[in-house]
């Protein structure tokens, strides 16, 4: 049997122990081809009963309902979302225990935070079924963009952070069943480049999927160097913005198609690029999208702000009309599949690090830093002044003061990919603001 074949059958067995990803994602296979209607009346039935469940079980929502006279009755459709406030940040971070649903245990829970992509992390916690509902997304999403179960697919993410690491037999076995090869982003440089090639050579036609950065580097690097990769399907790169002339040189470097796809933490498989298509196709079926304004009362369909999430699943933490920090266009098909689409995606502006032999590092590696090394920041952001000097700005969690243990901790990670020499200046706020107000974790005044 081959590794499809293992993955389709293992799906299935799934949902007999309660984890409906194979049921999931054969309906999404179906309902990426309803039709408008189709879509609102199913999104209109799911919300109602999330609503209901709110009122129930989650103290937050009852209280704001009952401030403000609602009842679950006065929820009939998606418009009607605008019935309730925005949730920010900051009231999650601050309602965290009072957003958990009384009837979700933590042991029927998983937690993560959020990627941190903004400079100001929290932690989720989620259910069974939004989380079969986001991997049933996100196989829809990448078969969109050439991607097929068992291919295989070479990932450029993360890195060792100069950490021990160790593999799990779990992770060994989804590996191997994914047909995945992992290579570490922040541990690319000109000088290892080739090794980079090779794995991406040997696995055979795969998908490279990736930080925008670190793909974009590895373009670089092997245009530089005059390397030559084979028979990419495609790339898919995310967790960044990727800006249009990025995108026709990675395409051209590496002879492939290059695709985005969105989503943020708290909430995946928020939308994807499709190859016959224009845009970010939004996953409607696990979510509301809508675009934030100056009046909450009002729900937005189309138009230009801030991203306004409701997830329709998650019932242990539910996050309704949540604003995850980025910035959106959001229209309506004419042509095509009916779902929205996000005809422009401004957020995760991030700048790269320089590093003191002069490659550049991916700005990704600062919120995958804080959180493998444990530092207890709620937000965050770093900015470079030289190529031999950071500064290193954050506010705690819980606490007055980081520990010497805490800083050292991270100095270690910086010098590992920025260079032994570093030097790193550690201040309590102080946070740099751009002119477009949005917070940026990683700042290069370098090339300014």
């Amino acid at each position: 049997m081959s590794r499809a074949g293992f993955v389709e059958q293992g799906m299935r067995l799934a949902n007999v122990f309660g984890y409906p990803a194979a049921n999931t994602t054969s309906f999404l296979r179906d309902s990426q081809f309803w039709s408008k209607s189709e879509l609102e009346a199913y999104q209109a039935s799911v919300l109602r009963n999330l609503i209901e469940h709110c009122y129930q079980n989650v103290p937050y929502y009852r209280q704001v309902m009952q401030e403000r006279g609602l009842t679950p009755e006065y929820f009939r459709t998606a418009d009607d979302l605008a019935k309730l406030p925005y949730l920010t940040r900051t009231i999650v971070r601050e309602q965290a225990d009072r957003l958990r649903a009384t009837n979700y245990p933590d042991s029927e829970c998983e937690f993560r935070r959020s990627g941190g992509t903004t400079g100001e992390p929290i932690q989720v916690a989620t259910n069974v079924k939004a989380r079969a509902f986001e991997v049933g997304a996100y196989l829809r999403g990448f078969e969109w963009m050439h991607y097929k179960l068992g291919q295989p697919m070479v990932r450029l993410f993360g890195g060792s952070l100069g950490l021990p690491q160790t593999q799990s037999p779990k992770v060994m076995v989804r590996e191997w069943l994914f047909n995945s090869h992992f290579l570490p982003a922040f541990e690319l440089t000109p000088e290892n480049v080739d090794d980079y090639v090779d794995v991406i050579n040997c696995a055979r036609q795969p998908v490279l999927v990736g930080y925008v950065s670190a793909v974009r580097n590895l373009a670089e690097y092997v245009a530089v160097k005059n390397l030559r990769v084979n028979g990419l399907k495609s790339v898919i790169c995310t967790a960044e913005y990727m800006p249009d002339q990025w995108r026709e040189y990675i395409g051209e470097v590496l002879d492939a198609p290059v695709f985005c796809y969105y989503g943020c933490g708290e909430v995946n498989s928020i939308a994807y690029e499709c190859s016959s298509e224009s845009g970010y196709l939004v996953c409607e079926e696990h979510l509301v999208l809508e675009v934030a304004g100056n009046n909450p009362t009002r729900f937005v369909s189309e138009g230009h702000g801030q991203a306004c999430v409701t997830s329709l699943f998650n019932y242990a933490m539910p996050l309704i009309r949540y604003l995850n920090g980025d910035m959106i266009e959001l229209t309506r098909a004419t042509a095509g599949r009916s779902h929205k689409r996000i005809s422009k995606l401004e957020g995760r502006v991030v700048d790269q690090l320089l590093s003191q032999e002069g490659h550049r590092v991916s700005g990704a590696l600062i919120p995958h830093m804080v959180f493998r090394s444990g530092f207890p920041a709620w937000k965050y952001q770093v900015l470079q002044t030289e190529p031999d000097e950071v500064e290193f700005h954050y506010l705690l969690n819980g606490i007055t003061q980081a520990s010497r243990e805490m800083k050292e901790q991270l100095a270690r990670i910086f010098r590992h990919h920025l260079g032994s020499d570093l030097k790193i200046r550690f201040v309590v706020g102080g946070f740099e603001v751009p002119a477009s107000g949005k917070h940026r974790f990683v700042i290069n005044k370098i090339s300014d």
